[in-house]
């Protein structure tokens, strides 16, 4: 099992000069998003406030990613993804790790949010909810995909489409002012 020192991680110079390891806490920053789908999904903020977590996510992602490019370090070449080999070398220095795991945690939490706003668009009551949407956003949190392939499962198989179809003829009666047949 390979080791590193905090001490010698490379600073990102677009990140304050802070290292990964300094930095490690803002994995956090996407909590307070899950913890709102999981018990508010149908609070008015909720959609909202459940894009702060993924967004800054994003920002400390993007401006990592841009901090390794301009480091003068040949241990991290961020420009080979075509191959096994050059993805495994990459995540070999803990610096792209933590970008890495930034990465995943603003596309899973992105996902937990597209699973209950598509949810409740569908129509889920709160005990659908808390008995089917629940353990899918627990696996998309834990397991990315899984939780993402189990959701459409229940969607399947469960929700079934709900009053989908019903928003969408009615925001455009509401909108010419008369049913379309």
């Amino acid at each position: 099992m390979a080791t590193f020192e905090a001490d010698n991680l490379k600073p990102l110079i677009l990140l304050g000069g802070l290292n990964a390891s300094e930095l490690w806490q803002s994995t956090n920053l996407a909590m307070p998003g899950w913890l709102l789908l999981v018990v508010a999904p149908r609070w008015k903020y909720t959609q909202s406030l459940s894009l702060v977590g993924p967004i800054l996510c994003s920002i400390i992602y993007a401006l990592t990613l841009v901090s390794l490019m301009f480091t003068d370090n040949d241990s991290v070449d961020i420009s080979n993804f075509t191959s096994l080999e050059g993805v495994a070398t990459m995540f070999q220095d803990p610096t792209a790790v933590f970008g890495g795991w930034m990465h995943y945690i603003a596309y899973d939490a992105l996902i937990g949010r597209w699973i209950v706003m598509d949810s409740t668009e569908r129509g889920a009551s709160l005990k659908e909810h808390y008995i089917f949407i629940v353990p899918c956003l627990f696996f998309a949190l834990m397991l990315g995909p899984t939780g993402f392939i189990l959701y459409l499962l229940v969607r399947t198989f469960i929700l079934k489409g709900g009053n989908c179809d019903q928003t969408s003829t009615a925001s455009s009666t509401h909108q010419s002012g008369k049913k379309e047949n």
